[in-house]
């Protein structure tokens, strides 16, 4: 590279900036970049030419613009790297995109228990990630079918996780496990928002390779008749890999707007 184009990463105009970028090699000045530059297009063009974990992790603490560490930690792969970035949290939805990239339960619990986490930190690695366990407590409730669908039990469930979407994403985590869906059908049945969004936990869950979890998700969908969530699963079959087994809850479903999706006349037809 000549001295010219070493220069051309600092020029004034953004576009000469852009193309320096492309010849750019050395991660340090990516980092630089990255961390530095007033253009939103060129710092995350630079963040992401990078691929080594140390050089994004120096983006994800020390860059000026929040919108590229977070781009920076969704790209770092040691999920170790990504929970230390936690002990000095500076920004919510960073936290969040930290969490969000966090998948070893191992990790989770050592950030509840570890001191050297704020309580904000280690409170959300509890409420977010609560274990199977907690799951499994709070889902007795879910054994008994006539008292899990009132709008009581729904509210229960709900805060029981956080409350809110926070909630519906704690339990959809463990979307793996039957009580963990039986617990989201319950959301379900009570709508809205929330409603919504444990709906489409269900519907991935019908591409799992688990007959038991595929038949226990079919079981909690067949039962939401409110058009708003027979909507919510039939956005689902914008997904190839579920297409068949959506179109099969929706059979079973059998109100006007599942019929029409189907193509099928009246069942009394």
């Amino acid at each position: 590279m000549s001295v010219m184009e070493k220069k051309d990463h600092t020029h004034p105009n953004p576009k000469v900036r852009m193309t320096a970028l492309g010849k750019v090699d050395d991660p340090e000045v990516l980092v630089e970049v990255a961390c530095s530059d007033d253009s939103p297009r060129v710092r995350l063009t630079a963040v992401s030419r990078l691929t080594d974990d140390p050089h994004l992790e120096k983006v994800a603490r020390h860059a000026e613009s929040l919108d590229v560490r977070l781009v920076a930690v969704e790209r770092i792969f040691s999920q170790g790297v990504v929970a230390d970035l936690l002990k000095v949290p500076e920004d919510v939805e960073l936290i969040g995109m930290c969490f969000s990239r966090i998948t070893d339960r191992r990790i989770i619990e050592s950030i509840a228990e570890d001191p050297d986490y704020s309580p904000t930190v280690r409170r959300m690695a509890v409420e977010f990630y609560a274990d199977e366990s907690y799951l499994a407590e709070a889902a007795e409730a879910a054994e008994a079918e006539p008292v899990r669908k009132t709008d009581k039990a729904v509210e229960a469930f709900i805060e029981a996780y956080g409350g809110g979407l926070h909630g519906v994403r704690a339990i959809g985590r463990f979307r793996r496990s039957e009580k963990a869906l039986r617990a989201l059908g319950t959301v379900a049945m009570g709508g809205g928002e929330t409603g919504g969004l444990a709906v489409e936990y269900l519907c991935s869950a019908l591409g799992s390779a688990n007959p038991k979890l595929v038949e226990c998700a079919t079981a909690e969908l067949e039962t939401l008749k409110d058009p708003d969530l027979v909507d919510c699963i039939i956005r689902a079959l914008d997904n190839e890999k579920l297409r068949e087994p959506i179109r099969e809850v929706l059979r079973r479903i059998d109100t006007p707007e599942a019929r029409a999706v189907l193509g099928d006349q009246p069942s009394d037809a």
